[in-house]
Order: structure tokens, then sequence, then C-alpha cells
């Protein structure tokens, strides 16, 4: 059951970040407004986990000193130019950190 749930959660994050607008998403921080919601409503911890985890992954990608107690988003949000760049940049970096992981796999919509 938690495999299932886990692989379904990551399914919606990946699909949220290939069609962000039919959720209304225009930048990083919406959308990891929406997940935090989405993770509070559903009572889970495995979207919680995931962005756990990527979160690690983008402290070892920016391994910056200065940057080492900031949220991921932040992160992302200083390395890109505007609200699209920083979807496309956070949708690279889930790809990269999914095709890294044995847990979880890339899927296309």
């Amino acid at each position: 059951m938690e495999n299932n749930l886990k692989t379904e959660n990551v399914d919606l994050i990946q699909f949220v970040l290939k069609r962000p607008s039919i959720f209304s998403i225009s930048n990083v921080e919406s959308f990891f407004i929406f997940f935090r919601g989405y993770s509070i409503g559903k009572s889970d911890s495995v979207v919680h986990d995931f962005f756990d985890s990527f979160s690690d992954f983008v402290h070892k990608k920016y391994p910056e000193e200065c940057l080492r107690n900031i949220d991921s988003e932040r992160i992302i949000r200083l390395y890109s130019a505007n609200d699209s760049h920083s979807l496309e940049r956070l949708r690279f970096l889930i790809e990269e950190f999914i095709s890294e992981s044995d847990v979880y796999e890339i899927k296309e919509y």
C-alpha cells in the first residue's frame, strides 16, 4: 500500500510540473505551497518525505555555505531569472533527483 501511495504522489508531482497552469501554479513558490496544502489535506507523509529528500538533493547541488539554512524553493528562486524559469529549473532538478533515486521513476505525460 505504501509503495502504491508513494508512486501515486510522485506521479502527481510530475504531472503538476508538466502542466502547472492547470493548477494555477506560476512559480516555484506556488508549486511548494500547493504541495504543502496537498500533504496536509491527505494527512500522509509521502509528499513531505519526498520534498525533504529533494531539499537535501538541492542543498548538495548548491553547496554554498551561505545557502545552508535556506529552503530549497528559495535557492531555486535565487538561481532563476523569472517565474517561468523557476518552474523550468524546478522541473529539471526534480527530474534529475528522480533519475538518481532508486525509489522513484520518471513518467511521461
